[in-house]
Parts: C-alpha cells; structure tokens; sequence
C-alpha cells in the first residue's frame, strides 16, 4: 500500500508542474512583448490630382474678357499617429497651370509648391478646410491674377484622408 500512496502523491505534483510551466509560458511571452518596442505607425499617404476648372473664367483683371484656363493641381496628403491619439496631416501641393485669354490672346501662367500642415482629433472624422491661392502671371505687362481654391479634408478615426474641391475664384493681384 506504501506504493500506491507514493504514487497518489507523484501523480498531483506532476500535474502542477506541467500547470506551472504552461502558466509561465504565456507570462513570459507577455513580458517579452512588453520589452520589446512597438511596432512604428505606417503613414496613410493619398494622391488626388484636381483638374483646374473644366470651364472659362471671366478674367478679374478685365471684367468684360475671359480666361480659358487648365493645368492640375496634384496633392499629396500624408496622416501620421501622433502621441496624443490624433494623426499629424500634412499637406504637399504642385501646381500646373496655364490660360489663354480668349479676346486679347494675353498666355497666363503657374508653377507653384505648396506645403501646409495641421493636426487631426476627435470627434472622427475631423475636417480641415483652407484656402489655396496660386498666382497666374501674365506674359505681356498686364496684371497678373490669383486662383484661389478651398479644399476640405476628412480624416477618420483610422487616420484615412479625403480630400474635396469646392470652390474656385479669381480676383486682380494687379
């Protein structure tokens, strides 16, 4: 009867060691994933082109002439996590346009960069609107004019940007 009493007692310690190791298996992963750093934030990036309006503006210069104007505006908006819970949205801007007035044959002209930056919170989705403004200079003497266009962002809560146009005006830079 010694025997059996012996291994009575043998059968339990077994079982505890065995739950002792598989008790400390996922301990010590946990503390291994707390040693090590986090993984870095990829950067949501998107590219939007708008095209520079689809249709003929009266020239702010000359009120009774008009521009026929195009070109492309490219975007670049890239939303990064910050330490705060938002995302760091900035903004990157090259423009290329041209026009042609349609009475005086007078060629306007851009080439611009633009950078601009700000940052997103809560409440989701966050939205940003600016005002960009690119200068259109005449080839001939005559006043140059400012394009102006308002663009709004959309962040989400996932730090997803979208971008929209809405509203293009001209005014005389003289």
């Amino acid at each position: 009867m010694q025997g059996r009493h012996e291994r009575r007692h043998a059968r339990p310690r077994r079982t505890w060691a065995v739950a002792a190791l598989l008790l400390a298996a996922p301990l010590a992963l946990f503390a291994f994933q707390l040693a090590r750093p986090a993984p870095a934030s990829a950067a949501n990036v998107v590219n939007v082109t708008f095209h520079v309006p689809a249709q003929v503006e009266t020239n702010p210069c000359f009120p009774k002439d008009v521009v026929n104007l195009n070109g492309d505006i490219h975007v670049v908006i890239t939303t990064t996590a910050d330490k705060r819970g938002g995302y760091h949205v900035t903004n990157s801007l090259n423009s290329q346009l041209s026009g042609l007035s349609i009475t005086t044959g007078t060629k306007y002209v851009n080439s611009e960069n633009k950078q601009d930056d700000w940052n997103a919170r809560t409440p989701w989705p966050a939205v940003y609107t600016h005002t960009y403004d690119f200068l259109l200079i005449s080839n001939n003497g005559t006043p140059d004019y400012m394009l102006h266009m308002t663009m709004h962002e959309t962040v989400t809560a996932g730090g997803v940007p979208t971008a929209t146009v809405d509203n293009f005006s001209m005014d005389c830079k003289g």
